[in-house]
């Protein structure tokens, strides 16, 4: 948490998930649909943590990176001076200041409409795209890269979309990934019960778990 002296306490937010069948669809289930059950469970629970580990208020949630205010490295793009655009602005503003401990070791994280439209147009001084020496996305992979450094793509209500964002906002991370702590007990707990009110079947999934950053001097907030 930095100095000696320091600490991060966490606490104990529960995770609820429910599934509802109907009556008809439950008496006529398969197999194949109780796994298909544990599978969108699993999904809504990643969903919500991906959500809460960017934004998350740290009330009844984790506490996400853009919430929290230990995390005070911020780099501002101007949107008039065409920087987010600029290579250079992009050396001089962020990769310049990344500490050697955390060389090597982050990503990005954007929305794909911010990288394929800024990032992978990105052109020098003499109007030439840099093509592949500064961005691109591999033939079959989904994600990216930016400079020699991972880009993972995230919906635009988890990082904004830079063209539609208002100045201010936050439109693009670069972190480093372990340096984010989840507390969990590992495990869902899992109740079948009837609703009466709607006769339905309910599948009630319940987890614990909080997260907070550890180290934030390799987590950088990308604003317009």
């Amino acid at each position: 948490a930095g100095d000696a002296d320091a600490y991060v306490s966490f606490g104990a937010n529960l995770g609820e998930i429910k599934i509802a069948t109907s009556l008809i669809a439950y008496v006529q289930t398969l197999e194949a649909f109780e796994q298909e059950i544990a599978e969108r469970i699993a999904e809504a629970y990643v969903e919500a943590m991906d959500n809460a580990i960017v934004n998350g208020t740290g009330t009844g949630s984790p506490l996400g990176i853009t919430k929290d205010p230990r995390v005070t490295n911020v780099v501002e793009f101007s949107d008039g001076k065409g920087e987010f655009d600029a290579w250079d602005a992009w050396r001089k503003k962020l990769f310049a200041k990344i500490p050697i401990k955390k060389r090597g070791q982050g990503e990005f994280l954007f929305a794909p409409s911010t990288f394929e439209s800024h990032l992978l147009t990105m052109k020098d001084k003499n109007d030439r795209p840099l093509g592949r020496e500064a961005a691109d996305i591999a033939d079959g992979e989904a994600d990216g890269k930016f400079f020699g450094r991972a880009v993972t793509f995230v919906e635009p209500d988890i990082v904004a979309d830079y063209d539609t964002a208002e100045a201010g906002t936050v439109v693009g991370i670069y972190w480093v990934p372990t340096d984010y702590a989840i507390n969990s007990n590992l495990q869902f707990g899992v109740q079948r019960y009837f609703d009466q009110n709607t006769n339905e079947w309910v599948d009630k999934a319940l987890v614990i778990c909080d997260g907070k950053i550890l180290d934030t001097t390799g987590c950088y907030l990308l604003k317009k």
